[in-house]
């Protein structure tokens, strides 16, 4: 029996009093309670309260189906509910939610046993229902996801809705939610079902998907995107074709630089004539644009990544030696670009060759070059460009389009490689020895070992230079020593002072990559021999290598021509003397041996690169005394 209101109390209606018997009884009897609800549901069948509890206590049993049950009579019977819509964004946010807990999961469960007609209007009407506009879109988005056939009704609007709310709260921002909800979850629904899309807006919306994730690729954000290249190709691919593009198909391959490059080489070559369609256009330089970036990205991640990091500067040449089978591939390679491309790591740095090459079909064609500038305002490219031209400067020869350049950059240690580098080529030697100073006075920490393609067989040869102790010192003492040998080719007559300071400079020079530099000094030799006579006073202090000892020692003997040596000053050791044969200056030719032995003992003891560091700096006069010749 139902209880009686006692005189003087409150009365209780009886639904409320059926509700309170059912939650007494729910901790210690589930059954009991659902009971007291069934009689509430039968007595009051309209009654918010009774069905809401009805439901509330089908969640805490965890019965997914029985709850569904409940919810959706509710939802039907009672939809501008308060409490109703307290639960419905309570579902609606676990459905967006990647990451639920038990109670999240159970609601997710749910809503899968709510009628297909029922889901569909809750996800409708909560979206409607909802005044802010970024949680309208995502609803809008949560709805297309789970009803893919609506697409073509509400994805137009769903992407009217983020363009417009993106210029209105975020203009000039590329990464903002409105614009991250258009490229990653919008478009890729859009362009996956059947819907006409205007070409112009299909344009428009290619470029905004484009310029997001570029922005968001080079500026690290809060927000993580899982393997944005792959999701951005996905877009072109999707919205290509809905553009008729041709090349849309390349992007449902599986990522190979080699491949795409490849691919967009062959399809430029067949298609760019004279007067393009501008169609044709806009399609191979937006794809190739696309295509080049995320080459140069992945290069620029290989030479910049781990503790090393790398910097392409000009390197050294030989003669090319014909071979009688020659590499096809690599002939190819090289007979294509003019250079030979080299790294001290793992990485060969053909990510770069195929940059450029990629960049040279974009200015093959004056259609093609006008788009480029277009595309590069549009998608804001100049933070990528940047590094990228002063490497293609490099890389081309560019000198004197080089040298303004680097001026305009802050100053660091890859800056003052290519200055140095740069101005070696330009004969501008005291620039460049300005600059070697520079570098040797603030050597990197880590040590790092000489590189062994520093000098290669080719026509024009540049190289990724790890920026290491070692490696940065060598090419320093290579292009000082480069400058030398250059200015005794052109100077073959070169006597007195100025002639034996370059020549020994240049033997102190050949120590850090000895024996790389074996021809050097039989060349050295030679230039002695004819002269008779070789003083250096800097000898004792920087030249310990012995195998150069040995050379010296010999050449001062009667079998090595008897040459008359004057490498310590003051010293009273072979001032400007001649050995003779017997034993009249036996004293001397043992003092001699004396001395060769000492510096000989010193090789491996004294730090070779704390001696040439030393070298470079207290001897900078000096060296540019021997450089810079009128």
């Amino acid at each position: 029996m139902l209880e009686k209101t006692a005189p003087g109390e409150n009365p209780r209606s009886k639904e409320d009093y059926l509700i309170s018997r059912a939650k007494e009884a729910l901790p210690h009897d589930m059954y009991a309670a659902k009971s007291w609800l069934i009689t509430a549901k039968s007595l009051f069948p309209h009654s918010f309260k009774v069905q809401f509890e009805a439901y509330h206590i089908e969640k805490l049993s965890k019965n997914v189906k029985e709850a569904a049950k409940c919810f959706s009579e509710i939802f039907q019977n009672f939809p501008d509910d308060h409490e109703i819509w307290k639960e419905i964004e309570n579902i609606t946010s676990c459905l967006r939610s990647e990451q639920c807990n038990s109670e999240g999961e159970f609601l997710c469960q749910m809503f899968q046993h709510i009628p297909q007609d029922l889901q569909h209007r809750l996800l409708i009407m909560t979206a409607d229902h909802s005044e802010d506009t970024m949680e309208h879109c995502k609803l809008l988005l949560l709805l297309l996801h789970r009803f893919p056939q609506t697409v073509s009704t509400h994805g137009p609007r769903l992407v009217e809705t983020l363009l417009t709310a993106e210029k209105h709260s975020h203009p000039g921002h590329a990464v903002n939610g409105f614009r991250r909800l258009l490229a990653c979850d919008a478009l890729p629904l859009l362009g996956a079902a059947p819907v006409d899309l205007n070409p112009k807006l299909s344009l428009r919306l290619l470029c905004k998907a484009v310029e997001f994730y570029l922005a968001y690729i080079e500026q690290p954000q809060d927000f993580q995107i899982q393997q944005p290249w792959d999701k951005l190709f996905q877009v072109l691919e999707l919205i290509g074709k809905k553009l008729n593009w041709e090349l849309s198909s390349l992007f449902s391959l599986p990522w190979s630089r080699e491949t795409y490059s490849e691919r967009l080489q062959q399809y430029a070559a067949s298609h760019i004539t004279g007067n393009c369609d501008e169609n044709l256009i806009r399609q191979l330089s937006t794809c190739i644009i696309v295509v080049f970036l995320r080459i140069l990205h992945d290069h620029t991640g290989f030479v910049n990544s781990g503790d090393v990091t790398y910097c392409l500067v000009e390197a050294f040449i030989e003669p090319v030696v014909s071979t009688a089978e020659p590499n096809p591939k690599k002939r190819k390679r090289e007979d294509a670009i003019g250079t030979v491309l080299t790294s001290d790591g793992e990485y060969g740095g053909n990510g770069l060759a195929l940059s450029i090459e990629l960049w040279d079909i974009l200015h093959s064609n004056a259609h093609l070059k006008r788009e480029l500038i277009k595309l590069s305002k549009q998608l804001r490219l100049d933070p990528w460009l940047y590094p990228f031209l002063t490497d293609l400067a490099v890389y081309k020869c560019m000198y004197h389009h080089l040298l303004p350049r680097l001026q305009q950059e802050e100053d660091n240690l890859c800056k003052n490689l290519r200055l140095a580098s740069t101005c070696f080529f330009l004969k501008d030697y005291k620039t460049m020895l300005d600059c070697i100073v520079a570098i040797a006075s603030n050597l990197p920490s880590t040590r790092g070992k000489v590189s062994t393609t520093l000098t290669v067989p080719a026509v024009r040869h540049v190289h990724f230079l790890a920026l290491t102790k070692y490696s940065v010192l060598q090419y320093c003492c290579r292009l000082l020593l480069s400058a030398i040998k250059n200015l005794l080719q052109d100077n073959f007559s070169l006597t007195g002072g100025t002639g034996d300071l370059a020549l020994g400079h240049a033997l102190v020079l050949m120590q850090i990559d000895w024996p790389q530099e074996a021809a050097t000094l039989s060349t050295i030799t030679e230039r002695i021999i004819s002269r008779g006579a070789f003083g250096y006073p800097l000898f004792q202090s920087y030249i310990i290598c012995v195998d150069i000892l040995e050379e010296l020692t010999y050449l001062w003997t009667e079998h090595g021509g008897g040459v008359s040596l004057d490498i310590a000053p003051g010293s009273g050791l072979l001032q400007n003397r001649r050995i003779a044969t017997r034993g009249a200056d036996k004293g001397v030719r043992e003092e001699v041996k004396q001395a060769m032995r000492r510096q000989a003992a010193r090789d491996g003891i004294d730090p070779l690169e704390e001696l040439l560091q030393k070298f470079i700096i207290n001897e900078k006069a000096s060296i540019l005394h021997s450089l810079v010749v009128s």
